[in-house]
């Protein structure tokens, strides 16, 4: 969880340069890219076409602006959010509806990822924040060649993984100092409770509970709630893992303002081969850049402006 994630992150050690660091990750693919087991795939085979005919009388028209698919993200996690707190279920042709869209928008130019990173001071927000990490997920997923349906389940897993810490107290929540062994054991027993929830959902949401559970794991075992580690953890928590651990360090919090790009990618770069996939490393930092979408540079003649894309080509 964003709020807790630096007490669960090893110390990092200095990187000079996060360019040579990148290069680094980027090498270290070859040493790490071991013939991999195939996992069970628990993604529905028919997840494009759930609840079609249901989206389209509920959502209404298409939306085509990308603050308008940001916002109709927000307000989907704002209700999923509340129906795991009432004890209800959220409409499935609504969630996908939106999914769908932002994939689609996702998948034409990063003007919804520039939105959504513009806005990243208002992911303290619980809803703000479940979008947040469904678009920088689904993104990931699109960088990986995903498909479409395996990039719905990117974002309905990421919109959901963390709907469990409703069930952690507001102290263990809301703390700035180090917490002990009874406040941490509460705050680790969220990734079981999300399981509990989104399973709680039906049985067309109760797949996702499978990958939600093993968001936290890490590659090197040190991870929670089981400890496992390397290819037993589905690919697609291994995807919100990472952007998970991004996003709580480039998200102010009331202890420390917000790292900039640089740094969080820098002390991702550090943990890679402990904690995570060096392949989604390099996938990630292709992703957010040096220079994250939608922030201000001053360019060589002095003029300011503000990125909207990135190109490896230069």
């Amino acid at each position: 969880m964003a709020l807790r994630m630096s007490q669960m992150l090893r110390s990092s050690k200095q990187v000079r340069n996060v360019r040579s660091a990148a290069t680094g990750a980027e090498s270290a693919i070859g040493m790490a890219s071991a013939v991999k087991q195939p996992e069970p795939d628990v993604v529905p085979e028919n997840l494009t076409a759930a609840a079609v005919e249901e989206a389209v009388i509920s959502a209404g028209p298409q939306v085509a602006a990308n603050s308008e698919v940001y916002e109709e993200l927000v307000e989907i996690a704002g209700q999923v959010l509340a129906a795991a707190e009432a004890g209800t279920a959220p409409v499935e042709g609504a969630v996908i509806h939106i999914l769908r869209s932002s994939v689609s928008k996702l998948g034409e130019d990063e003007g919804l990822l520039a939105d959504a990173m513009r806005r990243r001071d208002q992911a303290r927000d619980t809803p703000n924040r479940m979008a947040h990490q469904a678009i920088l997920a689904m993104r990931l997923g699109l960088e990986l060649n995903y498909d479409e349906r395996r990039s719905l389940a990117v974002g309905l897993c990421a919109l959901m993984h963390d709907l469990g810490m409703i069930k952690v107290p507001k102290d263990v929540v809301e703390s700035n100092g180090k917490l002990n062994d009874k406040q941490l054991k509460q705050l680790r027993q969220h990734p079981v409770d999300s399981q509990r929830i989104v399973e709680s959902f039906g049985p067309a949401f109760a797949w996702i509970g499978k990958i939600a559970v093993q968001v936290h794991e890490r590659q090197d075992g040190s991870g929670y709630p089981r400890g496992l580690r390397g290819e037993q953890i589905h690919e697609i928590a291994r995807i919100i893992g990472v952007i998970d651990t991004y996003l709580a360090m480039a998200q102010p919090r009331a202890d420390r303002p917000a790292l900039v790009t640089y740094n969080a990618l820098k002390e991702i770069i550090d943990l890679r081969r402990a904690f995570f996939d060096p392949r989604l490393i390099k996938a990630l930092i292709h992703v957010v850049s040096i220079f994250p979408l939608g922030s201000l540079v001053k360019l060589n003649n002095g003029e300011i402006g503000r990125v909207i894309g990135t190109s490896r080509l230069h």
